[in-house]
């Protein structure tokens, strides 16, 4: 039987993508034993919704919309990252803190 802490990972999860049959059972089967678990899933599920009705919301709303300038730093920054995270996973045993 699954424990709480593994239980909500599994119901966070599940928000994201079709958890396997033995894994959506096992989440049911705690469900009907713990309340706690039952409401944070439910907590789970309106926050879900709340934040897709927010973000469609600000999707129509032109005020909200970065500048080009914005979005070319963010994009610069991001790709400065990703080529930062490649280079980390290629030499695990470089420090890249000194």
């Amino acid at each position: 039987m699954l424990d709480c802490k593994h239980a909500t990972q599994l119901a966070s999860q599940a928000m994201e993508k079709q958890l396997t049959f033995r894994q959506q059972m096992a989440l049911r089967f705690h469900l009907l034993m713990c309340d706690a678990c039952t409401q944070f899933t439910r907590q789970l599920q309106v926050l879900r919704k709340a934040v897709g009705q927010l973000g469609r919301h600000i999707e129509n709303d032109e005020r909200l919309v970065l500048s080009k300038h914005a979005r070319e730093r963010i994009a610069k920054a991001v790709a400065i990252q990703a080529r930062q995270n490649d280079e980390a996973r290629r030499n695990p045993d470089l420090d890249s803190t000194d």
